[in-house]
């Protein structure tokens, strides 16, 4: 989903304006973009691993393993953030491509959820396989080891179009994203207090079971584990301006050790050490 202004470690083109990208981090991270190929290209994005989240406009967009997602985009500034150990694969379809398929590009952005033992997941994985492998010098689009990888992109496109008027999109899973959108910003409002779960449940009129397992479906991970990440992420641009004790102060701690065994847990280093290295820049 992130479009070609990001810079992809892995890519390959073929024939017929066909482009496909492979993107993996071991690491979280966040980016800021501009979409380049606005309202033309189709974009075809599966989530091989990890979760991620696209804001552009005024919608934030979630994103985990397993989602295959169809959609074109407009011509706006996006922000995409990618959890550890999240890998995607990306394949933008021309339209002159769809126009000679006689197939109709998606309309807004459309969403679904593979199995493991799917075929087009399964696809999706051998094409970011073959993405990563070396391409031979001076490779053409008609040598055999393209038209693998060629063969693969039009047969991860071909599960991807053939189900999308299938795809469920029921209107209490919608429901779900506004509501689940809800408690993720109502967690994240203040890093010196989380709320319970029992009040992100209630606000969400769900159960506390069924609330932790819809938010672990959207985002990814459990919601302390988001508030977390999210709360040293804080703690980092903090320790700009202030000392350890202060900072864990801000943030709710009331023992420095326990702000310390955080930030190491979370970054690698302790935040006494990332003060040195970032003034040290």
């Amino acid at each position: 989903m992130a479009g070609t202004s990001l810079l992809y470690p892995h890519a390959r083109d073929f024939p017929g304006g066909l482009h496909t990208s492979g993107f993996v981090a071991n690491h979280a991270g966040a980016i800021r973009g501009h979409f380049d190929e606005p309202g033309l290209t189709t974009r075809c994005t599966i989530i091989l691993s990890g979760s991620c989240s696209m804001s552009a406009g005024d919608r934030t967009h979630h994103f985990q393993a397993r989602d295959l997602v169809l959609a074109r985009t407009a011509s706006e500034t996006f922000t995409f953030e990618n959890s550890e150990g999240f890998s995607a694969l990306e394949i933008h379809v021309p339209p002159r491509l769809l126009e000679q398929m006689k197939i109709m590009p998606p309309s807004g952005i459309q969403t679904r959820k593979m199995s493991l033992q799917e075929p087009a997941f399964k696809t999706a994985r051998q094409l970011l396989g073959y993405l990563r492998t070396p391409a031979p010098h001076l490779l053409q689009t008609t040598s055999p080891q393209a038209l693998v990888g060629y063969g693969l992109a039009m047969t991860m496109l071909g599960y991807a179009f053939t189900t999308q008027d299938t795809a469920d999109c029921p209107h209490s899973s919608e429901r779900n994203v506004k509501i689940l959108e809800l408690a993720r910003k109502t967690l994240l409002e203040r890093f010196d207090r989380a709320p319970t779960i029992t009040q992100l449940a209630t606000l969400c009129d769900l159960s506390s079971t069924r609330f932790k397992q819809l938010f672990r479906e959207q985002f990814g991970c459990a919601p302390y584990a988001l508030y977390q990440r999210h709360r040293m992420e804080h703690a980092r641009l903090l320790l700009k301006e202030k000392n350890v004790t202060e900072t864990a102060m801000e943030l709710g701690y009331s023992n420095v050790s326990h702000f310390s065994a955080a930030f190491q847990k979370q970054f690698g280093y302790s935040p006494v050490k990332w003060q040195k290295l970032n003034h040290s820049l």
